[in-house]
């Protein structure tokens, strides 16, 4: 037994599957890109706080040298 040769057309509901995706990816690029631009910016501001606190204790421990002028 033979199974019958596939038809060089899509069905009704493979299009109508690809039409959604294709429409959710369009849709959905913005907000991926504003969603990366956020995580981006609060990983700075990790950071940024991150790295004023470990000069502070390094500060206050003694580790960082002033000169006079800064005093």
């Amino acid at each position: 037994m033979s199974a019958p040769v596939p038809s060089p057309r899509l069905s009704p509901m493979a299009g109508l599957v690809n039409a959604c995706r294709r429409l959710y990816i369009k849709r959905a690029l913005p907000l991926i890109a504003a969603q990366q631009q956020a995580v981006d910016e609060a990983r700075n501001l990790n950071h940024r706080l991150r790295d004023a606190r470990n000069f502070a204790d390094s500060d206050d421990s003694g580790y960082v040298d002033r000169s006079p002028l800064e005093r």
